[in-house]
């Protein structure tokens, strides 16, 4: 083998194996675990509120003090649809610990033909005041589709 083509050689190795590194980087580890995620109606009076249940788990290895979350509704066609509020949660979680947690959310904003739900994870603040913030990939959500394809 040549100089020239040992050193093409060794350039495509060195190539291969960045290329392998950056796609066996870990990624965005996830603070909290969304375990499930369901939208109901709760009736009193005869009136119907929607209320969304999801069960939350730290697997953040601290404390956490609070959470906000993003909330898409999908249209009947399977479209998401933002619901015009973030859902915030400041019961706090404790480590390895799961909790089911309820927001009640504003019926005018919540379409009842709806065909799923997802929920991601915008925000952590960790009761040491420290915080973790999603990096732009909403990598850390939960969502239910069932409507018909």
């Amino acid at each position: 083998m040549t100089q020239k083509m040992w050193f093409a050689a060794l350039g495509l190795g060195l190539t291969c194996w960045a290329i392998q590194a950056r796609a066996l980087k870990p990624g965005q580890v996830c603070p909290i675990a969304i375990e499930n995620l369901e939208l109901s109606y709760r009736h009193q009076g005869g009136q119907s509120t929607p209320q969304l249940a999801a069960m939350l788990g730290n697997r953040a290895g601290k404390r956490i003090a609070s959470a906000r979350f993003q909330l898409s509704l999908l249209d009947p066609d399977g479209y998401p649809h933002s619901y015009p509020e973030e859902l915030v949660y400041g019961k706090g979680l404790d480590v390895d610990k799961r909790r089911n947690y309820f927001w009640t959310l504003a019926s005018e904003s919540v379409d009842m033909h709806r065909t799923g739900e997802a929920l991601v994870l915008l925000e952590v603040v960790f009761d040491d005041q420290s915080s973790w913030k999603d990096d732009g990939s909403e990598s850390c959500g939960y969502g239910v589709d069932y409507h018909a394809r």
